[in-house]
């Protein structure tokens, strides 16, 4: 017997529910998926989070007298550092919709790194391309009073999903976002809001061992003449505890992450079925298929 996956993707879900189908999902498929991301995305992740410390540390350190060095050495930093962030965008919503496909026909504890990364490459610089496209719009949209940015970034946070989903390509992933996303902006806008709420929670948490840190580290540096040298001095134990305290994080940004791009696939199955009714023609089509195993038994 074929596998059935215990959560049907493309149904048509309230507000509510495609919250509930969100973390049900990482329940059941907690461990499999977690390893997957940090297995690939991870390591991304890590350089990410020591990268923009340092960066945060450097302003700290700077003295009255700018030098041409420091400038430089801040716009490589921030540089690389916006870099990886457009690569992690990229390569986590790949990961965790490459994972979701493969869902739909094996059990959680079958799915392999091999199986997500298959055709991994393809689905990855399709979106790569979107991504660098969806903020090139965005931004000049910024520009325009806001409102047009935030309208334009709301409908093509469903792009990735349709990338890696539809196995499309990035100019057509743009005419399908708008095409999708029809009398469903507010809903869509609705749910990335929520989940912008609890991804920052979630981060505050993972984030409160560094903040503890460093409240400590001002502290005792207020006692130090030389305050703002002495708080941006770096010690070799503080080297260590900031990688540790990166590693921790990086399991935080794992899961906002992953909590944003699951429930936004959730968003695409709904749209999806209510205009295509997807998940019924699959339905129906399943059924006739038992018709016709059940009526070749019988002859």
């Amino acid at each position: 017997m074929a596998y059935q996956p215990q959560i049907e993707f493309y149904q048509k879900r309230q507000f509510g529910d495609k919250l509930n189908a969100t973390f049900v999902f990482i329940r059941e498929n907690a461990w499999p998926y977690l390893k997957m991301q940090l297995l690939i995305a991870g390591p991304i992740l890590l350089i990410s989070s020591i990268l923009v410390n340092q960066l945060s540390l450097g302003f700290l350190s700077f003295n009255e007298e700018i030098t041409a060095s420091f400038v430089i050495d801040m716009f490589r930093i921030y540089g690389l550092t916006l870099l990886i962030t457009l690569v992690t965008t990229t390569i986590m919503p790949v990961i965790a919709y490459s994972y979701m496909k493969a869902y739909q026909s094996k059990a959680p504890e079958d799915i392999t790194v091999a199986t997500v990364t298959n055709g991994f490459a393809n689905k990855f610089f399709n979106l790569l391309g979107f991504n660098i496209l969806t903020y090139i719009v965005v931004i000049i949209g910024l520009f325009f009073l806001i409102i047009p940015g935030i309208y334009l970034g709301v409908v093509l946070s469903i792009g990735a999903s349709i990338i890696v989903f539809e196995d499309n390509n990035p100019i057509d992933g743009f005419g399908r976002a708008f095409t999708l996303i029809k009398e469903k902006w507010w809903s869509t806008f609705g749910l990335i809001i929520v989940m912008a709420i609890i991804g920052f929670v979630i981060n505050m948490l993972f984030g409160l061992p560094r903040s503890i840190f460093f409240g400590v580290k001002v502290f005792t540096a207020l006692e130090d003449e030389q305050f703002v040298e002495s708080i941006g001095e770096m010690s070799q134990t503080d080297q260590l505890l900031n990688v540790l305290f990166s590693i921790f994080e990086t399991f935080g940004n794992i899961l906002t992450y992953s909590l944003t791009y699951i429930a936004l696939a959730f968003q695409y199955f709904n749209l999806v079925e209510r205009r295509e009714s997807r998940g019924l023609v699959s339905k129906i089509e399943q059924m006739d298929q038992q018709d016709n195993e059940a009526a070749d038994e019988v002859y």
